[in-house]
Formats: structure tokens, sequence, C-alpha cells
């Protein structure tokens, strides 16, 4: 039995792990165990391989690495126990670093792992520099084996986790990517730790560019709650514009939510949203976002497509407003609620939620109307207004097809840190 001093052992590997060579523990004479302090650690040899490892050490300290390796894999023939075969490898290590030889330091690597002598620290380190030699020599498949392994031991290492779920996207498995890294995400989450706002844009990214149309959604939303940032929105929204196939209806909600998220930029938007609105018949909410627009800079009414939507609304603008009171007195007389809607439609674009909430309740007692839109509306009218828990009761109602993704993304703007704290009107 020989003793060593456990903080002699610096284990200190290459590949950005850590720096400089490993320093192994002097194999140390019998009588060096009266002197071992209460830190320092018995190491056992055998009899056997003892010789060998010293013999190995002293060349390697004169610099002398092919006689140490030889000397090393005698040592490794003998070895008896556990301490042997650690001690074996961590002179490998050393070997390998100054030969420069990555086959060598993987197999010490592996060794010291393998030997069941290493201290978990010890272990995870090694881990960790097998996986970046892995990687280094474009061995995934390798890869993903230690990350796997380093994964089930330590579960609630959000980092490498991360790397799993990055390696799996190197190998091709890109569904496994992502929930990897979302599992990644909810471990700091139940932490109580913050999550990197990288590690959402990459779930995201993976998911998108891998046309995963089941996890883009959950992604987005993710992002958009953790860091609500209107460049964050407008990305996501932009990817659910352009994946979902929306008809203008659904158009017009999702670029309200731009709108509420500040993510409305450049002349594209606020043009778009407002010759949609004029299309709908919504001159009044058409020419608030043109005037947004121009307060902005977005929008210039020099360029003769936007000088020609300013001409065809602003003339509307008036008599529509003025035709509301009379269209409301006539949705209540109409046996279905498309009126009503219709109506509610317009008080929304000039601002009154109340009135909009109010026709799109009737819409609905009436009937003849897409219950899915008009509850979207009726949340959209109430996050306005300032009613959250009606809001979000409301578009936690709409279930099934584009509109309940349209209703989530309104969920997660009430619900975003740094959310919604007061109404949000057109007007």
């Amino acid at each position: 039995m020989k003793m060593v001093s456990r903080t002699a052992l610096g284990f200190a590997l290459a590949l950005g792990i850590a720096s400089g060579a490993m320093v192994a523990p002097a194999i140390a004479k019998e009588k060096d165990k009266k002197e071992a302090g209460p830190e320092q650690r018995k190491f056992k040899f055998s009899k056997k391989a003892q010789k060998a490892l010293g013999e190995a050490q002293a060349a390697q300290q004169k610099g002398d690495n092919d006689t140490a390796l030889l000397k090393i894999r005698e040592a490794e023939a003998l070895a008896e126990t556990p301490d042997d075969k650690y001690m074996a490898n961590a002179l490998k290590i050393n070997v390998a670093l100054a030969k420069q030889d990555n086959a060598m330091l993987a197999e010490g690597l592996q060794g010291s792992i393998d030997s069941g002598s290493s201290t978990p620290e010890e272990k995870l380190k090694f881990q960790r520099s097998l996986a970046a030699l892995a990687v280094q020599k474009n061995d995934v498949p390798g890869a993903i084996k230690v990350y796997e392994a380093m994964a089930a031991e330590h579960p609630g290492d959000a980092d490498i986790v991360v790397g799993l779920g990055e390696m799996y996207n190197r190998a091709g498995r890109t569904p496994e990517a992502v929930a990897t890294i979302d599992k990644a995400i909810k471990a700091k989450q139940a932490a109580g730790q913050p999550v990197e706002e990288a590690w959402y844009k990459r779930a995201l990214a993976l998911a998108y560019d891998g046309k995963l149309a089941n996890q883009v959604l959950p992604a987005s939303l993710a992002l958009v709650q953790a860091y609500p940032s209107p460049t964050n929105w407008r990305d996501v929204l932009v990817i659910f514009r352009e994946t979902s196939g929306l008809d203008d209806q659904g158009n017009l909600d999702v670029m309200r939510l731009m709108h509420d998220t500040n993510s409305l930029t450049g002349e594209r938007d606020y043009f778009e949203y407002a010759e949609t609105a004029d299309k709908r018949g919504l001159a009044g909410e058409a020419k608030s976002i043109i005037d947004a627009g121009a307060a902005k800079g977005a929008l210039s009414s020099s360029k003769p497509y936007v000088k020609e939507l300013v001409n065809i609304v602003t003339p509307k603008v008036k008599s529509d407003r003025a035709s509301l009171p009379g269209l409301e007195k006539e949705a209540r007389a109409d046996k279905t609620g498309r009126m009503a809607k219709a109506t509610a439609d317009g008080y929304l674009g000039y601002g009154e939620n109340a009135k909009a909430a109010e026709l799109y309740r009737l819409a609905l007692q009436k009937g003849g109307v897409d219950t899915a839109e008009v509850n979207t509306r009726i949340g959209i009218a109430l996050a306005r207004s300032g009613d959250k828990a009606g809001a979000e009761s409301v578009f936690n109602s709409v279930q099934g097809g584009k509109r309940a993704d349209i209703a989530k993304f309104w969920l997660a703007h009430l619900n975003s840190k740094g959310g919604t704290q007061t109404a949000s009107t057109v007007n």
C-alpha cells in the first residue's frame, strides 16, 4: 500500500478543458505512509506492478518517454488492483501529451475511467476530453457514446445535455437534438437557473431547418416566453406565417400580435398589414397602421404604392367610423351573428375593445360564424383592454387547427417575462 497526496494529482488535460501536463503522484515508498496527512489518499499498488510503475515515472521525469511507455505497458500487463491500472493510465496520459499522440491520449483517458479508481470529478474531466477528441477527429458516433454516458450520470448538467443534442444534430438525428436541448432547458428551469437565450434559439433553428413542424411551434413559444424581445417575436411570427398557410383573417390576427409586441419592422410589414386590413373592410385599422409606419419612418408617402393606399383608405375613415352605431343596431336585429362579427371587427380596428368584445359575444350567441376566429378576437379585445384573466380564459378555449396556434402565441405574449403590463390598442 502506498500513500499519495490527492492534491498532487493535478490532472490538467488538453483540448481546452485544462492546460499543462498531468502530474502523476510519486510512487511512494512504504515508509512514506507514516507521513501522509489527513487529506491524502491511499493508493493500493500490487507488488508486481509497483516496480514497473516507479520505473516508468522515473523515465518520464527524465524526459525519456519511450522508456516510460515500455514500462507503462509492462505495468499494465502486471496490474492487479484498480490503482495499478489508474496509475498506468495516468502516466500514459503524460506520455501522450508529451508526444502529442491523440490516439494514446484517448487510450489513457478511457483506461483511467475503466480503472474504477478515478474520482467522480476526474472521471467527468476524462469524459469531456474523450468527447472533445472524438469531435476533433469527426467521430460523431464516438462522441455521442461519451456524451450519452455523461448525460446518464449527470442528468442535471444542462451543458452536457446540450452538447449531446448538438452531437445528435451532427449525426442527422435532428428530432432527438431538439428534444434533448429542450430537456436541458427544462432542467435549468427546474433548478431555478437562468437559461441562455442561445439555447432557445438553437432549438428553434434546428426544428425550423429540419422542417420539424411538431417541434417548431413549441420551440417558438418557449423562446418568446423566456426572451420576449421584438426581434424574437418577429422571428417566430415570420416563421409561423411562412409555414402555416394562413388565410387573410388568420394573417391579420398574427400581424395584430406583431403590432402589440412591437415587432413590425420595415416597409413590407406595415404595408402588408395596412393593405390586408383595408381588403377586409377595416379602413380605420388600415389608416392607423399607415400612420404608425410613417411615424417610425417605415412607410414613405413618396412611394407610389404607399401613396395609392393612403388615397384609398383616408377618405373611407370618417364615414366608416360613423356607420358603426347603425351597423350595430342592424347586427342586433339580424338572425345570424355574421353582421355582429363584422361590426365587432370594425370596433376592434378603432381600438374600442369593450364594444368589440360585446359584439363578438353576440355573434357567438346568434351563430353562423367561425367560433375559433371569433374567440381569438374576443381574447385580443380583452387583452388590449387589460383583462388578462379573461383573455387567457378565452384564448385557452380556442382548440384545433391554426387558430389554436394563433391563440397560443397570444397567450405567450400575455404570460411572457416582462410581457404586457398595460392594454395595447391599434389606435
